[in-house]
């Protein structure tokens, strides 16, 4: 989660350069204009403040990362923050299973495990206890030789331990008292464990379809109604604001995109965690384009 909060900061000021260079294209053609009497020094003023506040966003998103770094090094025990991040695309989510799949691995977890083991020391108690209930038996046999008249005679005995049951019987209530709430306790688990996975497939799920909505319907419709802003702006047919205003959509469009890929990664996360496997693709990765 670390990591992934270094990558997001880096996303992020990535969105911020990008905006950046479109919001410096605005001061410039505010400044052609203002030059040709066709506009106001007022818009070229509103530009320039719309390009320092996007500066300011890309120095945060800087700091974030820088921050990040910090936290993540100091888990290593280190102060070194030039290590290197992998180069990662956060819009590029893997098509996980389907949650059925995903359910039979949740056996298999060190959360249920602990049960086993616990059940297999409590069966051997049990056996144990039901062992001391059984009565023993004790065979003696021997030769008496009788002085009388010389004869040899075969002579047993056999006895048995009276009350064993008894003096067992609380014991092996016990045992299978433990075995009954040990049992209880696994299915809450499992049950915990299936919910928390439900809800985990569900936002993974939903988060991706956000993604590839956003890359595949918004951001280009928005890049193309940006571009035609621009051109109409520069013919004095469109005023300052509507373009300056189709820049925030598309910027807030990609920071929604940005999220929607950290809440899938996120939940992607928490699902390798609940199942103990580190991949859990079904099929090859699904892209998501994204339009600057």
């Amino acid at each position: 989660r670390r990591y992934l909060t270094v990558l997001a900061a880096r996303a992020d000021a990535t969105i911020a350069a990008q905006d950046i260079q479109q919001r410096q294209r605005v001061v410039e053609a505010a400044a052609q204009r203002l030059k040709a009497g066709a506009s106001p020094q007022a818009n070229l003023l509103s530009a320039e403040a719309a390009l320092a506040q996007v500066r300011g966003d890309e120095a945060r998103a800087q700091q974030r990362g820088r921050s990040a770094r910090q936290y993540l090094a100091a888990l290593w025990g280190a102060r070194d923050t030039s290590f290197d991040v992998a180069e990662v695309d956060l819009l590029q989510l893997p098509e996980i299973a389907e949650l059925e799949a995903l359910e039979t691995l949740l056996d298999d977890t060190p959360e249920l495990g602990r049960f086993a083991f616990k059940q297999r020391i409590g069966e051997a108690r049990l056996r144990l206890a039901q062992s001391d209930a059984t009565s023993d038996w004790d065979w003696q046999f021997g030769v008496r030789r009788l002085q009388a008249d010389r004869d040899l005679a075969l002579i047993g005995s056999v006895s048995m331990a009276l009350g064993s049951g008894q003096r067992a019987a609380p014991e092996q209530h016990l045992a299978e008292a433990e075995l009954a709430e040990l049992a209880l306790e696994r299915e809450a688990a499992e049950l915990s464990l299936y919910a928390t996975l439900v809800e985990a497939h569900g936002r993974q799920r939903t988060a991706a379809q956000d993604v590839r909505r956003l890359g595949e319907d918004v951001l280009p419709r928005l890049a193309k109604a940006e571009a035609a802003a621009e051109r109409a702006y520069r013919a004095g047919a469109l005023s300052h604001l509507e373009w300056a205003q189709l820049q925030s959509e598309r910027v807030a469009a990609q920071r929604q995109q940005l999220e929607a890929a950290l809440e899938a990664h996120a939940a992607l996360i928490e699902i390798q965690r609940l199942t103990g496997q580190p991949f859990l693709a079904a099929s090859k990765p699904a892209t998501v384009e994204n339009t600057p």
